[in-house]
């Protein structure tokens, strides 16, 4: 049997285990995969796996460890979205290993693994924590010294996950559970130590008595639940009655944040789950704002949170239609990196062929035709990126490009410059937009529009660099709006910078930069425009993403 020491990257952890694989020819192959990813080159151990499922695709072990190191790949990525990308086709890897072969301990080992280090939001650590458990009950029946190691290696894990999960109890109870069967052994020197710094376990997960501390606006209703709870926070009941007062109250962060205190001490509520899930979705509905500046992941883990509240809510509740309803459709309107779409399409699937009313699966099939549009979409993303230049890809092109709308300028308070622009092509998310006026010297004058996360988040992730480069960000609090998409767009420059002083008669630079996400696709167009007696008028008709831009002085 080979034994192996593993190093395992996943984002910023390190975690080192020996375990056997199979011989013979794929064996050889994942040895050699194993050097590479030990070197430090995790996505050449990746590319040489890829060949070997390629050419053996029902051999679960190739594909364990081809899961195993896509996670670790997503710890050199060079930016957070790749790494996000990684993880995810890390977990549909694991996912198809364990499908492959449901008695492959490895498959489980690294699945559960990788789900209890990834960050919370990713919601995994229950999924996790299971694997863990499957896994360690299957290197038990073994007593050889390899199926012993892996057995620790799962049993070390497994106490880790339970520690995140906030149970001390299970913690505790697997720490000695390594003592027991290592005894002796450096893995079970550190249960040791762990087990005199857990001291006494509480039955109950500690609670923060600050978030039942009276605050100004609340209800009287809340103010009496609060007040019970300070008394005795330890009644779950209360805390639930709490938390559907201020959903009620559509207080939906409070409800928020209460409603995951309440599902730590009680998981088996599949209706707090989706009063969870519904908060989360109204708190994420509000959009950008300074806060994304501090946490640039802010809107991306409300997202994951989301799902994984829906994610309980079903698992507790699989016969109700309408919570598999709700969760296919938010699993296909929430951004496309939650990698929830094909779990959605069995969702709504499911719902069609279910005895649910009329009702909810004529909703099923609505939001099925929208998952069609979402495919088709992304082959039209491919053909861009891909195909720019084909006939493949101008076609996709002129089915997006919206028509052009016209403004009545008799409207406008003159003299000023309207900006007219489309933007022609739709990606996965909307994407980021600035629109700005600067002289000749690339002196900014004023921003007129700029997309949500661009504006508020600002130097923490430049996503119009050009913009970000001009402006330095003066001035960018009052135009700083919601992202727009694909469509013809107009917007009025009054003639004032952005300290709102009247600009001299001259020439001026318009320009409109926009950024596509995640395929980094990209415009920026330019033109100056005089500023003074007459009237003008310049239109430009270049590229394919903004593929109209027309800029008028009206005097």
């Amino acid at each position: 049997m080979r034994r192996s020491s593993i190093f395992v990257t996943i984002c910023i952890l390190l975690f080192v285990t020996s375990l056997s694989a199979v011989a013979g020819e794929v064996d050889d192959k994942i040895e050699e995969a194993e050097k590479l990813a030990n070197s430090g080159d995790a996505l050449g151990a990746v590319a040489l796996l890829e060949k070997v499922t390629a050419e053996h695709p029902e051999n679960s072990d190739a594909m364990a460890y081809l899961g195993l190191y896509t996670g670790m790949g997503a710890g050199q990525a060079q930016n957070y979205d790749e790494a996000g990308k990684l993880m995810m086709l890390s977990f549909e890897r694991l996912d198809k290993a364990v499908k492959l072969d449901e008695t492959n301990p490895e498959a489980y080992l690294f699945r559960g693994i990788i789900a209890i280090n990834v960050p919370g939001f990713f919601g995994r650590l229950e999924a996790g924590i299971s694997d863990l458990e499957q896994a360690a009950g299957m290197y038990s029946t073994s007593t050889s010294p390899e199926a012993v190691e892996a057995h620790v290696t799962a049993l070390t894990n497994l106490a880790e996950g339970y520690a995140k999960n906030e149970d001390p109890a299970g913690q505790k109870k697997t720490l000695e559970k390594i003592i027991a069967i290592a005894p002796g052994t450096e893995a079970a020197k550190a249960a040791e130590e762990k087990l005199k710094g857990l001291g006494e376990v509480e039955e109950k997960p500690e609670i923060d008595t600050g978030l039942f501390q009276p605050k100004e606006g609340d209800s009287e209703k809340v103010l009496a639940l609060k007040k019970s709870l300070l008394e005795d926070h330890s009644d779950p009941a209360v805390i639930l009655q709490l938390g559907e007062a201020y959903y009620g109250e559509e207080s939906f962060d409070n409800a928020m944040e209460i409603l995951k205190v309440y599902t730590v001490i009680e998981k088996k509520n599949a209706s707090a789950y989706k009063m969870l899930a519904l908060s989360t979705a109204h708190v994420a509905e509000h959009g950008y704002d300074e806060a994304i500046h501090e946490n640039t992941d802010y809107m991306s883990n409300l997202a994951f949170e989301l799902m994984a509240a829906w994610d309980k809510a079903v698992d507790l509740s699989p016969d109700d239609m309408e919570m598999s309803l709700t969760r296919g459709a938010f699993g296909l309107l929430l951004p496309f990196f939650l990698g929830k779409y094909d779990q959605s399409v069995a969702d709504l699937e499911m719902v069609v062929k279910s005895e649910a009313s009329e009702e909810i699966k004529a909703e099923a099939l609505y939001y099925l035709g929208y998952a069609r549009e979402r495919e088709a979409l992304k082959n039209y993303i491919k053909l861009a990126k891909k195909y720019p230049d084909s006939e493949g890809a101008r076609l996709a092109f002129d089915r997006m490009r919206p028509h052009v709308a016209r403004l009545d300028e008799n409207e406008l308070d003159t003299p000023c410059v309207k900006i007219d622009f489309i933007l022609g092509f739709q990606d996965e998310l909307p994407p980021q937009t600035a629109v700005w006026i600067d002289d000749e010297n690339e002196n900014h004058i004023r921003t007129i529009y700029v997309s949500g996360f661009a504006g508020y988040v600002r130097e923490k992730q430049i996503t119009l660099p050009l913009w970000a480069a001009i402006t330095k960000f003066e001035g960018i609090d009052g135009v700083t709006s919601a992202s727009i998409d694909i469509g013809h767009h107009i917007y009025v420059w009054d003639l004032k910078d952005y300290n709102g002083k009247k600009v001299k008669k001259g020439k001026y630079r318009v320009r409109v930069e926009t950024s596509h996400w995640p395929s980094n696709l990209y415009q920026n167009v330019e033109t100056f425009i005089e500023v003074g007696k007459k009237g003008n008028s310049i239109r430009l008709e270049e590229g394919d993403f903004i593929p109209f831009f027309e800029v008028t002085y009206l005097k």
